[in-house]
């Protein structure tokens, strides 16, 4: 269901590091280690891109007691996210903690 969405300063770092290795997939918190963005807006962000066609999501498969942790949500880049994301960060260059508008 892939459709358009309203992209922040924050959501556009988030793409940015999808479509910079697009075939990987990545935990929130690398994510947000990554892009700069807390999981309170990280979150819903995902779960707005992944609504959106844009993000796919699945869970680790291990034992979380085994583990000593709790499981990971590993999340990856769509054919319809990378082509959206790479028109959308061309309209834009994302700087250290900015965003400046090329047109």
């Amino acid at each position: 269901m892939a459709e358009n969405i309203r992209l922040s300063a924050p959501a556009l770092r988030v793409l940015k590091v999808f479509v910079e290795k697009p075939r990987e997939q990545r935990s929130g918190a690398e994510i947000s280690r990554t892009a700069s963005v807390g999981a309170g807006t990280l979150y819903p962000l995902l779960a707005r891109l992944e609504h959106a066609g844009w993000l796919t999501s699945e869970w680790e498969m291990v034992d979380p007691a085994e583990a000593g942790r709790p499981r990971r949500r590993f999340y990856r880049l769509t054919a319809v996210g990378q082509a959206a994301a790479v028109k959308e960060i061309g309209d834009v260059q994302v700087l250290p903690g900015a965003l400046a508008w090329n047109s």
